[in-house]
């Protein structure tokens, strides 16, 4: 995006604070005058830089540097449409984002067959339900996990119902202060549960990772 075209001006020779207060808030929409003057709520202000033909609309306001400048009412539309098409822009690319990371998890963790109920949870961090954090129990290191919904069982591993697949309760199975599941939402806030992360729940799962896509794909001519 071009940067927008000022032009200066000069203030008037004496102030008034009350006038002043008015026209530096803002910007103010006046046209160009036969003396190349602008009228600015009865003070003639005298352009210092050329301009096209008297009868010129523009906006004037004061520049962060402390000068009255004004700008071409149609350069101000083709800036502000230029700038509403780079928000658009972003928003596209942050709903593309979002709706990726749904469509990454949703096919991850459907490869994840488990043999009970269950759903992705976090360990809580009393840090991470702070007045100076997000305030949902999370910090840097938190990592999504296999959380159970009902008791298993098989050889050596054992989990009660409310477990982590990585955690018995007799061990660092979390506080969970909020014991809610992990919810993430999309770009039509719609809402998901995020891809599992725990590398220690993974490594427990894998006996019932679903492979068949891999086989499949290697099976490919």
């Amino acid at each position: 995006m071009s940067e927008l075209k000022t032009y200066r001006i000069s203030s008037p020779d004496f102030i008034n604070p009350l006038w002043f207060n008015v026209a530096r808030a803002g910007r103010h929409a006046a046209v160009v005058q036969a003396d190349r003057t602008v009228l600015l709520n009865g003070h003639s202000l005298s352009l210092r830089d050329p301009l096209p033909l008297p009868g010129t609309a523009v906006k004037v306001w004061l520049n962060a540097r402390g000068y009255f400048v004004c700008a071409l009412e149609s350069d101000l539309a083709l800036e502000e449409a230029a700038q509403r098409a780079a928000v658009a822009a972003d928003q596209a690319r942050r709903d593309a984002q979002l709706n990726a990371l749904r469509a990454q998890a949703e096919a991850f963790n459907a490869r994840l067959t488990l043999p009970f109920k269950w759903d992705v949870r976090i360990k809580d961090v009393l840090s991470g339900l702070s007045a100076e954090s997000w305030g949902d129990g999370r910090n840097k290191a938190t990592v999504e996990h296999i959380h159970l919904l009902e008791a298993f069982s098989t050889g050596r591993l054992t989990r009660k119902a409310g477990d982590f697949l990585c955690t018995a309760r007799s061990g660092t199975n979390g506080m969970r202060y909020t014991s809610l599941p992990s919810v993430w939402r999309d770009a039509d806030d719609q809402p998901y549960q995020p891809k599992v992360t725990c590398k220690t729940c993974l490594v427990q799962a894998r006996r019932w990772i679903n492979i068949a896509d891999d086989v499949a794909a290697k099976e490919k001519p």
